[in-house]
C-alpha cells in the first residue's frame, strides 16, 4: 500500500500520455531497434541545455540499473525481460551521445548538488534509493508488480524532463534527443501495461 501510494502521482500522470513515432511497439511485436549514436551535437547551446543533459545522464544511469534487476529474477516473462534488454540498450546508447556531448562543451557529467538547483525542472527526476534497495529483494509476481509501478513512475520523470528541455533548450541535437525520450518513454510505458496485468 505504501509503494502504491508513494507512486500514484507518477502512474495518473502518464494516464494521459499518448505515444509518438518510434515508441516501442505493444507486447508480440518486434521492439524498435537500438538507435544509431547522434551527430555531434552543435556549439549553440544554453544553460537549460546542460542541464538537461546532466540529469538525464544520472536519470538513464538509474533506468540501466532498475531494467537489469529483470533479467535477475526467476519467473519473469520473456516479453518482459527483451523489453528490459531494449531499453537498456536505447539509454546507453542515448548516455554515450550525452557524455560527448557535454565533452565538447568543456561541461561536467554531473551538476549541482543543491537540490534548488533543480526547482524548475521538477525535481532531480530520480527514483527514490529504498524503493530499489526494496524491489532488488523481492521475485516473481510481487516484483513484477513492483517493477512496473517503479519504472512507470521513473521513465514519467524522464518525459518531465525531457519537455522542460523543450521549452527552455536551445541545442537542436539536445532538443531533439528530448523529442525522441518522451516518445520512447510514453512508448515503454504502454508496452509495461500490456506485459503487466492492472497497469
Amino acid at each position: 500500500m505504501k509503494l502504491a501510494l508513494v507512486l500514484v502521482a507518477g502512474l495518473v500522470a502518464l494516464a494521459g500520455c499518448g505515444a509518438g513515432d518510434g515508441s516501442p511497439t505493444t507486447a508480440g511485436a518486434p521492439l524498435s531497434p537500438v538507435p544509431q549514436s547522434a551527430a555531434p551535437a552543435s556549439a549553440d547551446y544554453n544553460d537549460a541545455d546542460v542541464m538537461f543533459l546532466q540529469m538525464m545522464l544520472a536519470h538513464n544511469s538509474q533506468g540501466v540499473e532498475i531494467v537489469k534487476l529483470v533479467k535477475t529474477k526467476q519467473a519473469q516473462k520473456q516479453e518482459l525481460k527483451d523489453l528490459a534488454a531494449a531499453i537498456e540498450a536505447t539509454q546507453q546508447t542515448e548516455s554515450t551521445d550525452m557524455r560527448n556531448w557535454l565533452k565538447n562543451w568543456g561541461k561536467p557529467e554531473t551538476g549541482s548538488m543543491d537540490p534548488n538547483a533543480h526547482h524548475h525542472h521538477g525535481g532531480d527526476g530520480l527514483t527514490d534509493k529504498g524503493l530499489l534497495d526494496a524491489l532488488s529483494k523481492k521475485d516473481g509476481q510481487e516484483f513484477t508488480l513492483d517493477f512496473a509501478d517503479i519504472f512507470v513512475a521513473h521513465q514519467h520523470n524522464g518525459v518531465a524532463l525531457a519537455r522542460t528541455e523543450l521549452k527552455d533548450g536551445k541545442n537542436p541535437g539536445s532538443k531533439a534527443l528530448a523529442q525522441r525520450i518522451m516518445d520512447s518513454r510514453t512508448g515503454e510505458v504502454q508496452q509495461i501495461r500490456t506485459l503487466v496485468p492492472g497497469q
